[in-house]
């Protein structure tokens, strides 16, 4: 038996899919669209820790926080928790403002590469200044935030990409005219190539999380035996609606059901991205997940977070469908409120058109003809 002839066809199949790769990474920038979602939904899950915590932030983060002092010592960020440390709660308030306005410009999209770095940054070392008060959300947004500065997340819906499609007009632009309109400065394959592999690195990153998460659920026989929710869901702290978890606890199948599909549901979400059919499956299963986290365990950002890297995985074409489906709505919205503009106009100026009632005179009322 020959082991070479064996060993042919593997070969050619393997240099087949090596060069599929190399076209996938160096041809062009992938999940444009789903990334410019993962922008908004970052941006918009930042904005909300900050303002949700708007009231408690001397207390938290500020010039009050001194009872995490000792977590600062023992935090690994170095430098970086010290960035916002100032004994004057005025200027901490502005610098809190400051960060409030670096979240809104990465959702509209303004100078998003610097803004990106700038919240990625300036959420780190807010949340190490107490990081018993955070939870795994704020690693995830920080790794995947720092993985954005490399990637092109303003391709759509965003000022930059107007900004874009302004300065691609011009004829050999400069170095400077390219930052100013938002263009690459280094060659185009370059950009690509580093685009799709920070892409793959955030991939693999949102893969590992879940699977480890799975991983550690099964070893726990609360998980094995279909009860493990039933604890955090009798908890007064994640009770947002105290009856909706009665509800669940009180029938044994609905949470072992709830219990089990978390599991399988991370733990196989890798896999499950390989068949078109699957990954809608899996898809619809993970933000049912995150979304049961959110209304039950009160933990909106955390969701929010998860579901924002979740949106690399939807295909260009669904989001251009689900685009396309709001640009109709909008305009049917538009028509129908300018009809109704209309039909008032029209009424409005029908009723004017009647002759006006003639008014009689005081001193001639109740005074009969002769």
């Amino acid at each position: 038996m020959n082991i070479k002839a064996m060993l042919e066809p593997l070969s050619a199949r393997l240099k087949q899919w090596h060069l599929a790769l190399q076209v996938w990474v160096l041809s062009d920038k992938r999940a444009l669209r789903g990334l410019s979602v993962t922008r908004i939904l970052i941006g918009i899950t930042m904005l909300g820790i900050l303002l949700s915590n708007f009231s408690a932030r001397h207390v938290l983060w500020g010039p009050g926080s001194f009872w995490t002092e000792i977590y600062r010592e023992e935090s690994s960020f170095g430098r970086v928790v010290r960035v916002l440390e100032t004994e004057s709660p005025a200027l901490f308030t502005l610098a809190y403002l400051i960060l409030i306005a670096i979240a809104v410009c990465v959702i509209i999209g303004w100078r998003t590469r610097p803004m990106t770095l700038l919240l990625a940054l300036g959420m780190a070392s807010l949340v190490e200044r107490a990081p018993s008060v955070g939870d795994q959300g704020d690693n995830i947004a920080r790794i995947g935030l720092l993985l954005m500065v490399l990637m092109n997340t303003s391709e759509y819906w965003s000022l930059d990409a107007r900004r874009r499609r302004t300065g691609r007009g011009l004829f050999e632009p400069s170095v400077l005219q390219r930052l100013r309109f938002s263009l690459p400065v280094v060659p185009q394959w370059v950009s690509t190539m580093i685009h799709n592999a920070a892409l793959i690195a955030l991939a693999c990153q949102i893969f590992i999380l879940y699977t480890a998460s799975a991983l550690f659920k099964v070893q726990g026989s609360q998980w094995q035996d279909g009860t493990a929710l039933y604890y955090p869901l009798q908890l007064h702290e994640y009770g947002v609606f105290p009856w909706l978890n009665e509800l669940i606890v009180a029938n044994p199948f609905v949470l072992t059901t709830m219990t089990y599909f978390s599991i399988y549901v991370q733990l196989f979400f890798a896999v499950g991205l390989l068949h078109p059919m699957t990954r809608r499956l899996f898809l619809l299963g993970i933000i049912a997940l995150h979304g049961g986290i959110a209304v039950l365990m009160g933990l909106p950002w955390f969701s929010l977070a998860m579901l924002a890297f979740d949106a690399i995985f939807v295909s260009d074409r669904t989001w251009r469908r689900i685009e396309l489906v709001i640009l109709r709505g909008r305009g049917g919205l538009r028509r129908r409120v300018g009809a109704v503009r209309a039909r008032r106009r029209e009424e409005s100026s029908g009723l004017s058109s009647f002759p006006a009632r003639a008014r009689t005179p005081r001193r001639l009322r109740g005074q009969q003809p002769v």
